[in-house]
């Protein structure tokens, strides 16, 4: 059924947009599940660090209450940046009745803004790592730092580190004496898994106080994907002191694994094989701001007779705090 009449981009756009957003929502979001995901009305964010407050004193008797002015240090700003593309339908198209061609390049188009979201949110992750290698710039927080650093400087002057297996000093923990028991950048396992999940119980706050991190989210690359389920999910046996699956020995010093149960999120736009990331979901701050949500419109050039379809949107991702969650470059001993 060839369209002989004018308009005919505008005659083919409600088709188009059904495709384009059916495909776009054809997976699953991967970084909404690592991201707390909301909306802006601004050109700009603005996040402020806020030192908290200390401990409670003791009220005496009708004493007078203590007030304390909780800390605050420089702001951090997330610019929100455009993202466009487009495809063009000719006149000769619809006369041919080559429709299926055109439905292609709308699901085409919308994978490419799907992948476009992920790659970005993933960024933040990629380039986390202090001395790490990413496809981009750190994204760097309030202190200066990466996200995943080992000298992140307190607003009381302390230091406090989220690198798996190295301390506040730099200094990696060694076989013998290793840092919360596990290998500095380790490699995701029973071992190391667990020296994460000590290390994120020691998180504090700014004013030197626990916050009670207790991560139940496990983030990997695909190549990771096997084994993070076969830690948190299988029922291996792990040699006590090493991390190593037995897979069922009976030695005597092998114990059942009693990692808690973790939520796995795979990351496909992790650029490294290697990295992997424990986070609490109710301390961490990854931000995801939509400045304007994916959108799709179209025009019709008079002159070429040539219709255009375009997909905008406008967001930007990058994080407001370092608590709440453990990374490993991943390149260490199981």
């Amino acid at each position: 059924m060839a369209i002989q009449q004018g308009n005919y981009g505008r005659l083919l756009e409600p088709g188009l947009r059904k495709i384009f957003m059916e495909t776009y929502q054809e997976k699953p979001e991967q970084f909404s599940q690592v991201f707390n995901v909301t909306t802006s009305d601004k050109a700009i964010e603005t996040d402020f660090r806020m030192g908290g407050f200390g401990l409670f004193d003791t009220k005496e008797s009708l004493g007078a209450v203590k007030y304390q002015d909780p800390t605050t240090t420089k702001a951090l700003q997330y610019v929100h940046q455009e993202f466009a593309s487009g495809f063009t339908v000719e006149r000769k198209l619809i006369d041919d009745e080559q429709y299926n061609t055109i439905n292609k390049m709308s699901s085409a188009l919308a994978r490419a803004a799907r992948a476009t979201v992920e790659t970005q949110a993933a960024t933040v992750l990629n380039t986390a790592i202090q001395g790490g290698t990413g496809v981009n710039a750190p994204t760097n927080g309030f202190d200066g730092l990466p996200l995943i650093a080992y000298n992140h400087v307190r607003l009381d002057g302390g230091l406090m580190s989220n690198r798996l297996g190295y301390k506040t000093d730099g200094t990696a923990g060694t076989t013998s004496v290793p840092v919360y028991g596990g290998v500095a950048d380790g490699a995701l396992s029973d071992r190391n898994l667990k020296a994460a999940l000590i290390q994120a119980h020691a998180q504090v706050d700014d004013r030197g106080i626990l916050i009670q991190c207790k991560p139940t989210v496990l983030v990997v690359p695909p190549a990771l994907e096997y084994t993070a389920r076969t830690l948190v999910g299988g029922q291996n046996l792990s040699v006590l002191g090493t991390g190593v699956l037995s897979g069922g020995s009976s030695d005597a010093t092998t114990a059942k694994n009693t990692l808690p149960a973790f939520k796995i999120v795979v990351m496909d736009y992790l650029t490294s094989s290697t990295n992997w990331f424990i986070f609490d979901p109710t301390l961490i701050q990854l931000n995801f701001f939509w400045r304007k949500k994916l959108e799709f419109k179209n025009m019709e050039d008079f002159d070429t007779m040539q219709a255009k379809y375009r997909a905008y949107m406008r967001f930007s991702a990058g994080y407001s705090d370092y608590r709440g969650i453990v990374g490993s470059l991943g390149t260490g001993a199981a």
